[in-house]
């Protein structure tokens, strides 16, 4: 009765352990899935703009926009007029100098411009080198005096992208060694608890797979049963996060943008849970039906 209860308890704190691992690696797995589409759907907004040289003629103007259109890179060009622009500058202005801007002077001062758009068709992890890429192109292009996209945003953009796929990665690295482990030392525990049924069956000729199956099987089941938990308990935190997003932090409209893992990744966890505790126990009882009993496990 002593022994069962000792089994109990350490399978019932070694799912407890597991379960936090996995848990702790959804949540962060959760929080780079959605962070990246989050600065992915503020980095839609994202335009370069194209100055023109002052002298451009309104054919070579014509003629440089139809050629950015046809970039399979480039989604939409819109030309700003020097007017427009000056209106658009006027509009800012108006509260805070409204005698600067009044200034007709200023017209000749404001070049005309292209705005520039990347298609859609570009995934968010290539927006970033595609617009330097095509910032640089343009800046080569005759009748185009400067480009902008907001270099220093661009940069800090792609930096926190990288930071953030990096840090989940070594996560996931650590804890899955973790939970190997882990499931490592429960299974170890009760191979051990176990020794004398393995020996009888070693004696009797029972082959490797007989012994192995059942410490196999309950890694497996570790594995699934502490991954399904994980996922169960990030779905709960990620409901709460979300209704506390859409309620304290309304304003910046990302609620209804954040989204949990797919049908489809939730069967991947399921499955490389599963697979993570059948590994583990197989790499404890690989020696066993060799003799490991019979020899007092050494070796």
């Amino acid at each position: 009765m002593r022994e069962l209860r000792q089994r109990f308890f350490l399978r019932l704190t070694t799912w407890l352990t597991l379960t936090a691992c996995f848990s702790v690696l959804a949540a962060a797995s959760l929080a780079a899935i959605n962070l990246e589409k989050i600065l992915t759907l503020w980095g839609d907004d994202l335009q370069i703009t194209a100055y023109l040289d002052k002298d451009v003629s309104e054919a070579r103007r014509q003629e440089i926009e139809d050629q950015v259109g046809k970039n399979q890179k480039i989604g939409r060009v819109e030309f700003i007029s020097k007017e427009k622009s000056l209106e658009d500058f006027r509009a800012q202005l108006a509260s805070y100098a409204p005698d600067l801007s009044s200034d007709d002077e200023l017209l000749s001062l404001i070049p005309a411009s292209l705005q520039i758009s990347l298609s859609q068709r570009i995934p968010a992890s290539e927006q970033v080198e595609t617009i330097a890429q095509v910032a640089q192109d343009l800046q080569k292009t005759p009748g185009i005096e400067d480009v902008r996209y907001g270099q220093e945003w661009v940069k800090k953009y792609s930096a926190v992208l990288s930071a953030i796929n990096g840090s989940t990665g070594l996560i996931g690295l650590i804890l899955g060694l973790t939970a190997l482990l882990v499931i490592g030392n429960a299974v170890r525990a009760s191979v051990e608890a176990r020794r004398q049924e393995i020996e009888v069956l070693e004696l009797v000729g029972a082959t490797a797979w007989m012994i192995r199956q059942p410490f196999v099987l309950e890694g497996a089941a570790l594995g699934f049963l502490s991954s399904l938990s994980a996922i169960i308990a990030s779905a709960v935190g990620f409901s709460v996060l979300q209704k506390l997003v859409r309620g304290e932090l309304q304003f910046l409209q990302i609620a209804n943008h954040l989204q949990f893992f797919s049908f489809s990744s939730v069967m991947i966890c399921l499955i490389v849970g599963t697979a993570l505790g059948a590994i583990a126990s197989a790499l404890c009882v690989r020696r066993i039906n060799s003799g490991w009993a019979a020899s007092g496990g050494r070796g």
